[in-house]
């Protein structure tokens, strides 16, 4: 009953509100109520076309600022590169002012100022070179050289289009071939030389043997003949050294040489040396002495390879000594290496040649002529065998007073342990001294029962023990040695027999090694 009041009651009400406001709006003009709903609905409208205008231009603004944001990345992944290229770019647009550089060309221009337009580059690095004709010619491949300063730089053109232009641009690559060059004239001088020394030799045997076919045997005296041959015969003894010693430059080039390391002691390889080349300086009157300042670490090197390095500075030494004068060799070691020191009173060398002296065919011969003989690449040889073995070789001189050179080489706990970190940091690509290294460790390490395959199962400990018994086993080994060439006969081949077995072992173990510094096996 109370619902049906409370109904009742708001109908009326409701009724009543009605006829107020029919009423209200009888009483207003009808144009009043179209301005007055033109004017709410244009608010309305306003109100969302501006919402909507807002929504839109935050659309178009995230996208702009993407597109922005692209391109600042695209160009700064741009101006990284060109910054880590080694060559140099130049960039002119259409009417020749420069747009972009790069560091590598403004170092390589450097320290000339940098060219703000096209014509003032070609004025300054094309007018010589054949740049500025090729251009006005219209060739199709513009390429030439300049040289600035102490290098050599190559210059290409190109003509390209830069963003919307509609006129080519130039793009000015530069590059530096300075090593490139610098080989280049190697190659050059070398087949020269080698030209020079092979055709010597052979006009000689050419010349001699015309003319024993021209005068004949008959119409020479036996003492003649006797000349003739043995002058070719000398010059095909060259000609068969200069050959030799090319191979042992190309196959040390070219990583192919075969050396048998072993631990030696280096003392007795130079006293042996010394001894073989005695009679040479007492033919010259010569005061040859060695002197070992110190004992001296065994070391691990090639046999043949060090004996050719010692005797050819020694015989060196003997042949740039005048008569009456005097060679000493001193055999000592510091921290990690051993060395030879080889002085002598001889003719001396100009500074100025003192670079260039282990080049190959180099000579310095203060007497103006080739009266001391030789093929001009024993220094270079002996540079290089020096490097197999890690070590280094170094010359000092004064003219009229003599030469002195010395010869480093690490002893065999420095290079054993040098082996160890090698095959730990990078054991694929392990040098020649440090792979033969690395097998002999691995076989000493397996007969002592260290390891089972790898030399990567020892820790810093095991390792330091190995090679600590490796250098102690080669040290009893060598007195015995002494023992058995003291005593002589064939106690001396027994006493030698196992180290000769150990390497014959080790030759037979070359897959093994290889698998276990990660190097794969060669093909028999």
């Amino acid at each position: 009953m109370h619902l049906i009041d409370t109904a009742i009651t708001a109908a009326a009400a409701w009724s009543r509100i009605k006829q107020n406001m029919i009423y209200y709006f009888a009483d207003i003009h009808p144009l009043f109520i179209i301005t007055g709903a033109v004017i709410i609905t244009g608010t309305v409208l306003t109100v969302f076309c501006l919402f909507s205008n807002r929504r839109y231009r935050l659309k178009k603004d995230k996208e702009i600022s993407s597109v922005v944001s692209q391109f600042v990345e695209e160009r700064s992944k741009s101006e990284a590169i060109l910054a880590d290229l080694d060559i140099g770019v130049l960039a002119f647009s259409s009417d020749g002012m420069l747009i972009n550089l790069n560091p590598a060309a403004k170092k390589m221009i450097a320290p000339a100022k940098t060219p703000e337009n096209f014509k003032s580059f070609m004025d300054e690095y094309g007018r010589d070179n054949g740049l500025q004709a090729a251009l006005l010619l219209g060739s199709e491949s513009i390429s030439a050289k300049t040289q600035i300063q102490d290098r050599i730089l190559r210059i290409r053109l190109k003509e390209t289009r830069f963003g919307q232009e509609r006129s080519s641009g130039t793009l000015i690559v530069l590059q530096d071939i300075t090593e490139q060059e610098h080989e280049e004239k190697q190659r050059k001088e070398f087949v020269a030389n080698v030209s020079h020394e092979l055709k010597t030799p052979l006009t000689t045997i050419k010349t001699y043997s015309e003319s024993l076919l021209d005068w004949g045997l008959s119409e020479k005296s036996k003492e003649a003949i006797n000349k003739d041959v043995w002058r070719i015969h000398d010059d095909a003894l060259r000609m068969e050294r200069l050959v030799e010693d090319l191979l042992l430059l190309s196959s040390i080039d070219s990583k192919g040489i075969r050396v048998r390391m072993e631990l030696l002691d280096f003392s007795n390889i130079v006293r042996q040396v010394v001894e073989r080349l005695q009679h040479q300086a007492q033919n010259k009157e010569i005061d040859m002495t060695c002197y070992a300042l110190s004992k001296v670490p065994p070391v691990f090197i090639d046999r043949t390879s060090m004996e050719r390095v010692i005797t050819n500075l020694v015989g060196n030494a003997i042949k740039y000594t005048d008569r009456g004068g005097s060679i000493k060799i001193y055999i000592s070691y510091l921290v990690d290496d051993v060395y030879v020191k080889i002085s002598d009173t001889g003719f001396g060398i100009e500074k100025e040649h003192l670079p260039r002296i282990f080049n190959r065919f180099y000579r310095v011969d203060m007497t103006g002529s080739r009266m001391f003989g030789g093929t001009g690449l024993g220094l270079s040889i002996a540079r290089e065998l020096v490097e197999l073995h890690g070590g280094h070789i170094d010359v000092n001189s004064v003219l009229g007073k003599g030469t002195e050179f010395t010869v480093m080489i690490p002893i065999a706990r420095k290079v054993f342990n040098d082996t160890f970190k090698r095959v730990e940091d990078q054991p694929v690509a392990l040098e020649p001294l440090y792979r033969l290294a690395a097998g002999e460790l691995l076989q000493q390490a397996m007969e002592y029962n260290l390891i089972n395959e790898q030399l990567s199962e020892l820790d810093k400990q095991a390792s330091a023990q190995l090679i600590s018994l490796i250098l102690e086993h080669d040290h009893n080994l060598s007195g015995t040695e002494q023992f058995a060439d003291a005593i002589g006969g064939k106690h001396s081949g027994q006493l030698k027999m196992r180290s000769e077995k150990d390497f014959d072992k080790l030759k037979t173990d070359t897959d093994t090694v290889k698998k276990s510094i990660g190097e794969p096996a060669r093909d028999q």
